[in-house]
């Protein structure tokens, strides 16, 4: 049987063969060698057996505190939007690194066949449960009929949808759970067949709604089966406690014995009062050491600068989120693309990224941001560039000199807490009515009517933002942009070519083709303004002197993503200042 662990290429495809896999076996031996050697000479592990650093702070210091909202419970596969901030409780069958490349999670190696239709997954035999059971490929065969079936109240069951048989499954067009395309060969083999050949699909089993859950568990205990007593995890950590209103700890799993095994002892996540958003709070919680990390919002990031020790501690990191304005592009006035093009033309996006986001975003022109798989610098930047004379002219050219005639609009905002949408949009809205005459006004609608709203495609205008879901160009241009019927699109946008040149790259296996077909569709993108693009943001954090481990990428950056593996690699250096003098708890 032939392992092989993909290397993160645009396709995902590119396999290393058995000459690789025996490498990376004798660099694991002389890694565990090397750490007995230590051992000896009086290294330090932790609660898995795992070598600490040697800057590490004592065990009983290995506490790392976080602020956020009180989930509605851990079920991830089923709830996303009301589970996340604790994905590290899931080995999925691949993950991301700090790279957002793949690795291995509780598959050991994968391939996929010549037609590029059928993956394999060959899962880790010694893998078990927080509660001493094996980990099989049962169980995410399980989980995968669970997730997708129409009634798990999935929100991300589209996401699935390029899985043989999933659509018709989650519409209730067929609803045999043997039409799905996921199946365990055996105990330690699962296989996944796609309905057309489809080269980022590990990224969809990397994202975290892809996580396993305990059969046995969510059998004898329903929606109760993430509490604590009831919880059961596959990955580095599992839950110890849950008390409603304050906190949820998380301890290492004594039985992991994965790839990813976590320096931390101890995972503590606060909650915010009133579900509120952790950039939202504030600072307060941070410099009172009640936190080793928080997220900054722009408006406190000029008091950072100014404080001598704050300004240490600051971080920004590529989000790989772009944050836009789309249309109802089949009704007037944006159904005439100099309408569209007037708009893009008349936003200074310069201005909009330095005075009002304070150097947290980067201008954006097209969907792709900087750093991202598929991004191709700023080759299209002059296609939406800021030019107020042309935006006057191509708004009288559609009929509307000096906005003269044009309607009255609302540009819709969602409540959406990542982006400052008060600032944002009150600056885009001036931009917009100063330069071209136009009466466009804010309407802030509640999330759920706006989101009712969107997809019925009854939004004239609206800023909006995407956050990846995997590093593909497929995420940000494919997922949002490919023409969809109302109810299932996100707008009505629609051109035949870019649909396309999408549908060809995402069957195709090979990484060049992929690359110039994502390039062509950014370019019609950006023509035809499909969307007039504002800016790509940072994830701007501080993080305690303390917190430690956090690798370099390969833009120079430090990142750190909740749903990836970054958890592995952190953990409390002996620098440590410890709040009102509490450690391990």
């Amino acid at each position: 049987m032939k392992f092989n662990v993909p290397q993160h290429t645009l396709a995902t495809v590119d396999i290393v063969r058995d000459t690789s896999m025996k490498r990376a076996f004798i660099l694991t031996l002389m890694s565990l060698l090397s750490s007995d050697l230590l051992l000896a000479q009086g290294g330090i592990t932790n609660g898995v057996g795992r070598l600490m650093p040697g800057d590490a702070a004592p065990l009983n210091e290995q506490v790392y505190r976080y602020l956020s909202f009180e989930p509605v419970s851990l079920d991830i596969g089923v709830s996303l939007y009301q589970s996340s901030e604790s994905e590290f409780l899931y080995d999925r069958l691949c993950m991301l690194d700090y790279k957002n490349k793949l690795v291995p999670g509780a598959a050991e190696g994968w391939e996929v066949s010549e037609d590029g239709l059928r993956w394999t997954f060959y899962l880790r035999k010694t893998a078990k449960w927080s509660d001493g059971r094996p980990v099989t490929a049962h169980d995410f065969e399980w989980s995968f009929k669970r997730f997708l079936h129409p009634d798990s109240g999935n929100v991300y069951a589209g996401f699935y949808y390029d899985i043989k048989g999933a659509e018709d499954h989650v519409r209730r067009i067929n609803m045999d759970p043997a039409s799905l395309g996921v199946s365990a060969i055996d105990d330690y083999t699962l296989v996944i067949e796609t309905r057309n050949p489809c080269a980022y699909l590990p990224y969809l089993l990397a994202y975290p709604t892809s996580s396993p859950v305990p059969r046995w568990q969510v059998e004898k205990y329903g929606n109760k089966w993430t509490i604590p007593g009831n919880s059961v995890s596959n990955a580095s950590y599992q839950l110890a406690s849950w008390k409603t209103g304050q906190s949820m700890s998380f301890t290492l799993n004594p039985f992991y014995d994965g790839p990813l095994k976590g320096y931390l002892e101890r995972i503590i996540r606060v909650f915010t009062e009133g579900g509120r958003a952790a950039g939202d709070v504030g600072l307060l919680p941070y410099e009172n050491n009640e936190i080793d990390m928080a997220e900054v919002h722009p408006t406190d990031i000029n008091r950072i600068l100014a404080d001598p020790e704050l300004s240490t501690e600051l971080v920004k990191f590529p989000r790989y989120m772009t944050t836009y304005i789309f249309f109802r592009t089949q009704e007037k006035p944006f159904d005439d693309i100099r309408v569209r093009q007037a708009f893009s033309h008349a936003i200074d996006r310069r201005q909009l990224t330095k005075v009002v986001l304070r150097d947290i975003a980067v201008p954006a022109y097209t969907m792709l941001p900087p750093g991202f798989p598929g991004y191709v610098g700023d080759k299209y930047a002059d296609v939406q560039r800021y030019d107020p004379e042309r935006a006057r002219e191509l708004l009288a050219e559609a009929g509307y000199p000096g906005g003269r005639g044009f309607p009255r609009l609302d540009m819709w905002i969602g409540n959406t807490r990542r982006i400052p949408v008060n600032t944002v949009s009150q600056a885009v809205q001036g931009m917009i009515n100063q330069t071209l005459g136009t009466d466009i006004q804010i309407r802030i609608a509640e999330s759920r009517s706006y989101r009712d709203a969107m997809y019925n495609w009854d939004l004239p205008m609206s800023i909006s933002t995407f956050d990846f879901d995997f590093p593909d160009p497929h995420s940000l241009l494919g997922v949002v942009w490919r023409s969809r019927p109302k109810g299932v699109g996100r707008q009505d946008w629609t051109n035949e070519r870019f649909d396309t040149l999408i549908d060809e790259a995402g069957r195709s296996m090979e990484p060049s083709e992929r690359a110039s077909m994502y390039d062509e569709a950014e370019r019609i993108l950006a023509e035809d303004v499909g969307g007039a693009f504002l800016f790509h943001t940072f994830a701007t954090r501080v993080r305690k002197p303390w917190m430690k481990g956090y690798l370099r990428d390969s833009q120079g950056y430090y990142p750190f993503y909740h749903n990836n593996s970054s958890y592995t690699d952190i953990y409390i250096g002996n620098n440590v200042v410890r709040r009102n003098g509490q450690g391990l708890q």
